[in-house]
């Protein structure tokens, strides 16, 4: 049954009407930034990071893109001194780098001859068109109204972060998942594979996009084909296109940026850091680091693994797709957090889509409350935490225990379809 507004209650229309309202001055507050005040949009990450690889990438100076080969540091090479002459109000320590596939420089280069400003703004237009586009398909694949939809995206403060720093999440990460849970629902696997390759461009979505074709083996295999089909392409005009030298580089770079992440010396600003292994890890006594990373990646290990059996029994139980479909992909956006090493707050803004996908979850009356209340637990949780550390400027909400109360959050979903699948098999 689809859930609208078309009796226009009050409160629904009120909630409406102030969520627009909320979403206009939010992107009157981009546009003036973006606009007129330099000094903060050259700090976003869109300029000081993809913009640049845009550039070097449309003067065809692909060794500045990445450390050599023989570098054990991101600090101090070409990319960052590239920035600093394109963007004159970066501030004079900051060391930008590039962690993405050289093909997404490829696609930034188009972005090159607009001014830094230009830019910045064309690129939030776009995210906000995907955001409208992902409305779309969630609307029609959970049958909630679009107007709800987007009023719940504008409230959830993970979106605007995205938009602010001008992250691609948005558009390399929710963008396709949505689009391959519509096609998922009109029974369209291998489309939705190939769709959803574009995460390939954002490789910690690329992570969720395989784990969900993983759990859906069992009734839509093609979904898989076309994932790997559409990475072979990728990958494939990536090798014809740039120098596999490039591509080498690429790959050490991440190696270097797991290194820069967890040391010791460098300072790390946890406000945004999310990922329960990494503020496990980053917790951990010094000298003791490196086995500290072996424990808590094996937890995260463990953790997935319980996952993916218990999403497999759910695939092979007797729950109607469309329900599978709703707790797969919901699982696979609150599972982030608790398994990806490097993840920030804006990474979260899947939570909202899964959120709208639980909130329908009915297998009986007790575990859809559950269910709803995981939902609505996350979501003051995740708007909290950011009212917390960026508007308040408040340390008391640790990210340590943010995190912690996004991964008990998700254990007690994850509990609860573990008690889903056993009630549809009458098993007590």
């Amino acid at each position: 049954m689809k859930i609208g507004i078309e009796r226009k209650t009050a409160p629904l229309v009120l909630f409406c009407t102030l969520s627009f309202l909320l979403g206009m001055s939010m992107v009157w507050w981009l546009v003036d930034v973006d606009l007129t005040k330099p000094a903060l949009a050259q700090r976003t990450d869109f300029l000081n990071a993809f913009y640049i690889a845009g550039a070097i990438m449309a003067r065809g100076s692909l060794h500045e893109l990445y450390p050599p080969l023989e570098a054990d540091s991101q600090v101090d090479f070409e990319f960052a001194k590239v920035a600093h002459s394109l963007l004159p109000y970066l501030p004079v320590n900051s060391q930008p780098c590039w962690q993405y596939p050289p093909i997404d420089a490829q696609f930034l280069s188009l972005f090159a001859g607009l001014p830094s400003s230009t830019a910045l703004l064309t690129w939030q237009i776009l995210s906000i068109a995907a955001i409208g586009a992902s409305v779309f398909f969630v609307s029609r694949f959970a049958k909630v109204h679009w107007a709800i939809v987007s009023s719940l995206f504008i409230i959830f403060l993970p979106f605007f972060q995205t938009l602010k720093f001008g992250q691609q999440g948005i558009l390399f990460g929710l963008f396709p998942l949505c689009a391959a849970l519509y096609l998922l629902g009109r029974d369209k696997p291998f489309i939705a594979g190939l769709v959803v390759s574009l995460t390939f461009l954002t490789l910690k979505f690329l992570v969720i996009a395989g784990l969900i074709s993983l759990a859906l083996l069992p009734n839509q295999r093609r979904m898989l084909i076309g994932l790997a089909t559409g990475c072979f392409i990728l990958v494939g005009f990536m090798l014809a296109t740039v120098p596999f030298l490039t591509c080498l580089q690429w790959l050490h770079n991440i190696q270097l940026s797991e290194k820069y992440f967890f040391e010791p010396h460098f300072y790390h600003n946890l406000s945004l850091y999310v990922s329960f292994p990494a503020l496990l890890i980053l917790h951990f006594p010094i000298e003791f680091r490196t086995f500290g990373k072996i424990l808590f990646y094996l937890l995260a290990v463990t953790i997935l693994a319980v996952t993916m059996f218990i999403q497999w029994r759910l695939m092979n139980s007797k729950l109607p797709l469309e329900q599978k479909l709703r707790i797969v992909f919901a699982s696979a956006f609150y599972v982030m957090p608790v398994i990806l090493p490097h993840l920030l707050y804006y990474d979260l803004a899947g939570i909202m889509v899964a959120n709208i996908l639980l909130w329908d979850v009915q297998p009986s009356s007790l575990i859809s409350q559950k269910l709803r209340a995981a939902a609505i637990t996350s979501t003051l949780a995740i708007d909290a935490y950011f009212i917390c550390f960026a508007v308040l400027n408040n340390s008391s909400f640790h990210p340590l225990i943010f995190s912690s109360v996004l991964t008990l959050v998700y254990l007690q979903l994850l509990w609860i379809v573990k008690n889903t699948v056993a009630q549809t098999k009458g098993e007590h």
